[in-house]
């Protein structure tokens, strides 16, 4: 079930287990849309606009890093967070922001979403 006042978020992860858990944290404050792999996220942006996207680095068709240029060069660019096991500089691949799979809490990432997407976290419904 879609709301359509929440953001809409591509989740790129080829994890099962992981991209579970991140919807879950996540569904009182954003749409999520979560794929497997650079082609079925390229072929999801050419469908759909996103207002942030959450990214694996080690993907089964190459790594998430070369999915942020063309991230960043839309006509409306969408902000990236990479989540990986996996040490990156926020700096270094022009990215809003960098979490570690191995030491973000749920309320960290919530909290991040919510202010690179605008919404209000309810914390009567926060995630556990």
């Amino acid at each position: 079930m879609t709301n359509n006042n929440l953001p809409h978020i591509l989740h790129i992860e080829d994890n099962a287990d992981i991209s579970l858990i991140i919807a879950k944290v996540l569904s009182n404050i954003a749409n999520l849309t979560h794929v497997d792999n650079l082609s079925q996220a390229r072929a999801r942006l050419a469908e759909e606009d996103y207002d942030l996207a959450i990214l694996d680095l080690v993907l089964p068709d190459g790594s998430g890093l070369d999915l942020v240029r063309e991230l960043k060069n839309r006509k409306t660019p969408i902000p990236v967070i990479i989540h990986s096991a996996h040490e990156v500089s926020e700096s270094t691949h022009d990215v809003d922001a960098v979490l570690s799979k191995m030491h973000t809490q749920h309320d960290e990432l919530r909290q991040l979403v919510s202010r690179l997407t605008g919404t209000e976290i309810n914390d009567n419904v926060a995630a556990k």
